[in-house]
């Protein structure tokens, strides 16, 4: 059963989120990947969502799902 739990965005849970965006866009960005449309939409969604975190003040509650 998954339960939903919230926890203040911290400097090392920021961290940790960005640097999980960080290395999703470089999958994406990798030799080998083709370009098409919907790789770059990701990619442009994935940097949204990059910069919506960079900018959440400290102690921003984040849902996170516990199994």
């Amino acid at each position: 059963m998954n339960r939903t739990i919230y926890k203040p965005l911290l400097p090392d849970l920021r961290q940790s989120i960005l640097k999980s965006i960080a290395e999703q866009i470089g999958e994406l960005s990798a030799v080998g990947v083709s370009q098409t449309a919907l790789v770059k939409a990701e990619k442009a969604q994935l940097a949204i969502l990059y910069r919506l975190f960079q900018n959440l003040p400290d102690g921003y509650p984040i849902p996170i799902e516990k199994r």
